[in-house]
């Protein structure tokens, strides 16, 4: 009964959070808790996705938030954007895929899949086998009504 009232208010914050900050996207579907999104992350800065692990112990010690982050690979033969970009994973998931601070998560766990029309313009998707994905806000044909 917790999981159902837990996983109903989680779909109204989902719709409401969709109309507000409406866009050419919305966010569906539900999380499969495969704890992949928490084992392949992409941080970037202005200049773009973070290949340079001095630039990323640099901003751990500017940011305490990023503490909570370690290096676990690096994308290799991905569009040019991303090829080379270092892949982080959280150090507070655990091996069955469980968040071991779920109620005091940061605002980025939080706020995942956040909607960024820019990115799935140059093509990047959700992690395979995930719940979520994007689909445009309304179709061409509604348009043209």
């Amino acid at each position: 009964m917790k999981n159902n009232l837990k996983n109903f208010f989680e779909d109204i914050i989902l719709e409401i959070k969709n109309k507000l900050f409406s866009s050419k996207y919305v966010l569906k579907g539900k999380c499969k808790r495969c704890g992949r999104c928490c084992r392949n992350i992409l941080f970037s800065t202005k200049e773009g996705y973070i290949k340079d692990e001095n630039i990323f112990k640099d901003m751990q010690k500017k940011y305490r938030y990023y503490k909570n982050f370690r290096i676990s690979g690096k994308i290799e033969n991905k569009q040019d954007f991303q090829n080379g970009a270092l892949t982080f994973e959280c150090k507070f998931i655990s091996k069955n895929n469980k968040c071991l601070i779920y109620p005091i998560r940061p605002i980025f766990c939080r706020d995942y899949p956040n909607i960024n029309p820019e990115l799935i313009y140059n093509g990047v998707k959700m992690l395979d086998e995930c719940g979520f994905y994007f689909d445009v806000n309304k179709k061409f044909e509604e348009y043209l009504n």
